[in-house]
């Protein structure tokens, strides 16, 4: 390059460009610093399109952060996309008030992958109850505490899913995968996986 040559200035420019970069970026990265360089670009990281994704499972603040920074980082993500989240991925740092917090401002939501994450208590499937995920289509559970009876009640009210994988879920027994799929035939992929080297301690139906 000449060493005659301006350098560039990146905050000019046009914000559709910026936030292509972020949603390349990812959600972490966007949220840790990207989107704070200059006031452009943190308008450019307010846009919602930037958040229709938010994958929160491996990176590597992920293992390193509070969990309660976690989760306050994964609500700014969730009110930054203004509705229009359609899927969220995230570890251990997951709770119930966490996932409320996040079904009940995306009503788009179409995909949800937890892993490591005790969730889906009663309280919670009492309000998914009332407000039906309607929009979910694919529900990935890893290494979780949760019973076919909960996840039953779960399915219930998610009346256009169509991808289920259940992987070294405590409560899920080989034989589970059976029942769900005599009783959610609407189900089209029914997967139940276990390695019992990562189980919890069984929990009761």
């Amino acid at each position: 390059m000449d060493d005659g040559e301006p350098a560039r200035d990146w905050s000019l420019l046009p914000l559709d460009a910026v936030a292509s970069i972020f949603i390349r970026l990812g959600a972490v990265e966007v949220l840790m610093g990207a989107g704070l360089v200059c006031r452009s670009w943190l308008e450019a990281a307010k846009l919602p399109d930037v958040w229709r994704a938010v994958d929160m499972e491996n990176h590597e603040v992920v293992f390193r952060k509070n969990r309660l920074v976690l989760r306050a980082m994964a609500k700014a993500a969730v009110d930054r996309s203004d509705g229009q989240l359609r899927v969220f991925a995230g570890r251990f740092f997951v709770t119930d008030e966490l996932l409320h917090y996040i079904l009940e401002r995306s009503p788009s939501l179409s995909t949800l992958r937890l892993v490591w994450c005790n969730v889906f208590r009663a309280p919670l499937v009492n309000v998914m109850r009332e407000s039906p995920l309607l929009e979910l289509r694919s529900l990935e559970l890893e290494i979780s505490r949760i019973t076919v009876g909960v996840l039953s009640d779960v399915l219930e009210n998610c009346p256009r899913l169509e991808v289920l994988w259940v992987r070294d879920c405590s409560g899920i027994k080989d034989h589970h995968e059976h029942a769900l799929r005599a009783q959610f035939p609407r189900i089209q992929t029914i997967t139940v996986e276990r390695d019992v080297a990562f189980l919890w301690p069984a929990c009761s139906d």
